[in-house]
């Protein structure tokens, strides 16, 4: 369950809101929680407005626990935020105003979480759940995707699932745009995910190139992430864009050349260590190949969601499918 709605004038603040409690209904959350919504979007919609002119808001679902919650992204190209800290603070004002918008933004969240560079747009992040669970859960999770200028299917897929403690990740682009690719896609990840609990990612790279080959095929790449081992393994075909990065150190993850499904060749699986506070990022092509992390100080810090908005706003292309999923050791 996921929208974005677009901000250009203040009729749009009225349109957010009314999304934001319908979706935060539909997803079990109770009339607190719905008001809570409710105040976030409208305070976090009035600030794009006044601002940065204008900017969008998305509203999706995601797993706390065993319940579905609310996750509110608010995302602009405008001037910034000089001052994060006192910008967060009550009674702090650039535009005249009470000053109380980030405060109550955070008050009002489960998680809260906000990326501002001067000159260089804001994103704002707000998690809104009935139960929040303890923040000792041993990953977190992004994912944004958009598909080309004007088509209404995308063409990329991602899928992830949770096998004996371990995180699994699977990310695709399928040929082209369009339903066909979308088709080769999600058959794809839905191979990946009925994969046998003892697989490595290069057994379902390989199952899938022999279940998706009546499609045009797919470019694809699997991670599994073993907190207990403190490792992560990878295996990819084409030209999916892999890094881990941990402090100071980054490894590219390097995938086969091949196509899943059509001339797949031998996969070459490799294997990164994974400790706490280490980010996974994979890119498909969408998202130009100049991206990266040095131009965003201090990113990797963030909370997934993010780190996915802020790159995928500041290097997906119009012109194709464009799909980041971040993931990060809590």
């Amino acid at each position: 369950m996921e929208a974005t709605l677009s901000l250009t004038d203040k009729s749009g603040v009225a349109d957010v809101r009314r999304r934001a409690v319908h979706m935060a209904h539909a997803l079990g959350l109770s009339e607190k929680r719905q008001a809570d919504a409710a105040l976030i979007v409208t305070e976090a919609a009035t600030n794009i407005l006044k601002y940065a002119g204008q900017g969008e808001i998305t509203l999706k679902s995601y797993r706390e626990g065993a319940s579905q919650a609310l996750e509110i992204i608010a995302l602009d190209r405008g001037p910034g935020i000089a001052n994060v800290t006192s910008a967060m603070t009550d009674g702090f004002s650039s535009g005249g105003s009470l000053g109380a918008g980030l405060g109550t933004i955070e008050r009002h969240s489960t998680r809260f979480d906000i990326y501002s560079v001067t000159g260089a747009g804001t994103v704002l992040l707000a998690q809104i759940a009935n139960s929040p669970e303890a923040d000792s859960e041993r990953f977190q999770l992004g994912v944004k995707s958009t598909p080309k200028l004007g088509q209404g299917v995308c063409g990329d897929a991602w899928g992830m699932r949770c096998v004996r403690g371990n995180l699994w990740i699977t990310l695709l682009d399928g040929l082209g745009h369009g339903p066909m690719a979308a088709d080769a896609s999600n058959r794809a990840v839905g191979v990946f995910l009925q994969a046998d609990p003892g697989d490595q990612p290069a057994d379902v790279l390989r199952r899938a190139h022999q279940e998706i080959k009546t499609t045009r095929g797919a470019v694809m790449a699997v991670a599994m992430f073993d907190a207990d081992k403190s490792l992560m393994s990878f295996a990819g075909v084409g030209n999916i864009v892999g890094i881990v990065t941990s402090g100071d150190e980054t490894q590219h993850l390097i995938s086969t050349d091949g196509t899943v499904g059509y001339n797949m060749r031998t996969v070459r699986p490799s294997e990164v260590p994974w400790t706490k506070g280490s980010v996974f990022i994979a890119t498909t092509d969408g998202l130009s190949t100049r991206w990266n992390l040095s131009r965003h100080p201090g990113l990797s810090q963030r909370h997934p969601s993010v780190i996915a908005s802020v790159l995928h706003r500041d290097f997906a292309r119009d012109a194709d499918d464009a799909t980041i999923i971040v993931v990060k050791a809590s």
